[in-house]
């Protein structure tokens, strides 16, 4: 497996207790795929593999 990327600045995404696949608030379903350290927490759509 690779190492998980931000899409929009191609910074490597921070993993481990901040990304998993549980939702981190009841107004927000959308699953942490990492934390960019530009972006901050980003979702799976914005993560590419490389």
């Amino acid at each position: 497996m690779g190492e998980l990327r931000c899409k929009r600045c191609d910074e490597p995404l921070a993993t481990g207790l901040v990304a998993t696949g549980r939702r981190h608030c009841c107004l927000n379903a959308t699953p942490i795929a990492g934390a960019c350290p530009t972006h901050g927490p980003v979702a799976p759509h914005d993560a590419v593999e490389k």
